[in-house]
């Protein structure tokens, strides 16, 4: 297990890579097409819409092909995808292999997730933060080696740079030892079991299922509306240079990478409940101080906090999510992952607007009523389970008196 878990390590990487490298490249890729950032837009939105649909596959691939397989094709996905897209095709094929790449991604991010949490013995919380910590480093490392090629003007060499790294990863992935492996095909043959056990939610499980898809919703809509609008945040508050601005996503990102570290032990030891409602006012207490701050160095301490504070919300409401609905975490992750992708591209809209409409205070206010959503959505799943809870106890209870 060692091993495997050493490869989804590697993945999670390669996904926090492929999730940050097309925006990084968009300022040379566009130029180079006579393509504005309409354009631009539209590429981000295809790749999220080639991820949504690796996503949503990746539950039936596991089930008939088995995950070995299907994480070979997500590989081999992403070689071709950027070595094509190195050869700096005609548009159309950009286009294409930008959605192929994203559907490949998608596989990766789900299944490696839904696999952590189910096969995971113990500290699964752990487990899953360390992932992340992965996905991060990949996310704040690519940027800084897109720029390196830019700078020598050989930018399309990015593309051969993550193929190659993809090739290599799927000859550890194919070349596994039989040991590991093993562990692979016992989960494929207990994923086949349980489909056929439990096919549907019960009305219970339905339930928190809609109160988390709802927080995965608010959530990715929360980290990328920050990622993506805090430089033009900063520009506004603060009236500084783009290029100082740009360190404010770099604070947020290494925040992230520190909380991912330990977040998972201290969500074990500490228990979930209490882990995201201390996030989650963390979080918006951060967010709110950020509308009232005008100085500089305060407010990267308080990009800072925010971002620790919300460095465990996603893997630890996945781990949580997956422990109150048992037996259907492939189908669970990939939802709640799907809906965390969707509600990325809506909020980030709603979080543009809102900077092109309004004030950037306003702007901030949103971004903190997300986190109170998220909030809210932390203690209504626990209220509910606890109900359920209650009620089952009950019919066990009046079952035996009879």
């Amino acid at each position: 297990m060692k091993r495997l878990f050493a490869l989804s390590c590697a993945f999670y990487l390669l996904i926090g890579i492929t999730s940050v490298v097309l925006g990084a490249l968009l300022p040379v890729l566009l130029p180079y097409y006579g393509r504005g950032y309409s354009d631009g837009g539209l590429l981000l939105f295809l790749q999220f819409f080639g991820f949504l649909v690796g996503v949503l596959f990746s539950p039936f691939m596991a089930l008939h092909i088995g995950r070995k397989s299907m994480l070979s094709i997500a590989l081999v996905s992403i070689v071709a995808g950027y070595a094509f897209l190195g050869v700096l095709p005609s548009w159309t094929w950009v286009i294409v292999m930008t959605i192929w790449v994203g559907f490949g991604s998608g596989i990766i991010e789900s299944s490696i997730g839904a696999f952590t949490i189910e096969f995971t013995e113990e500290q699964k919380a752990v487990a899953m933060s360390k992932l992340d910590v992965y996905f991060a480093l990949g996310a704040l490392l690519i940027p800084a080696v897109v720029s390196l090629y830019i700078w020598l003007g050989m930018w399309y060499l990015t593309f051969y740079t993550i193929s190659l790294l993809t090739f290599i990863l799927g000859l550890f992935w194919i070349t596994m030892p039989a040991s590991s492996s093993s562990h692979l095909i016992q989960a494929d043959l207990q994923t086949s079991e349980r489909s056929v056990e439990q096919a549907r939610y019960s009305v219970q499980h339905r339930v928190l299922l809609g109160i988390f898809i709802v927080f995965f919703f608010v959530y990715m809509g929360l980290e990328l509306g920050l990622m993506n609008f805090l430089p033009s945040i900063l520009i506004e508050t603060l009236q500084i240079r783009e290029s100082v601005a740009s360190l404010g996503v770099s604070i947020l990102w290494i925040a992230m990478i520190i909380g991912r570290m330990f977040s998972g032990k201290i969500a074990e030891s500490a228990g979930y409940i209490p882990f995201l409602l201390w996030s989650g006012i963390g979080t918006f207490c951060f967010l709110v101080a950020m509308a009232f701050v005008s100085s500089q160095w305060a407010t990267y301490l308080l990009i800072f906090g925010a971002g620790l504070f919300m460095s465990g919300l996603f893997c630890i409401a996945l781990v949580y999510a997956n422990l109150l609905i048992p037996g259907m975490t492939e189908r669970t992750t990939s939802i709640l992952i799907a809906s965390g992708g969707i509600g990325g591209a809506v909020l980030q809209y709603v979080t543009g607007w809102s900077m092109s409409e309004w004030s950037v205070t306003a702007t901030l206010w949103i971004l903190a009523a997300f986190s109170l959503i998220l909030l809210l959505a932390v203690i209504l799943s626990h209220l509910w389970n606890g109900r359920s809870r209650r009620v089952v106890d009950s019919l066990v209870h009046q079952g035996k008196e009879g």
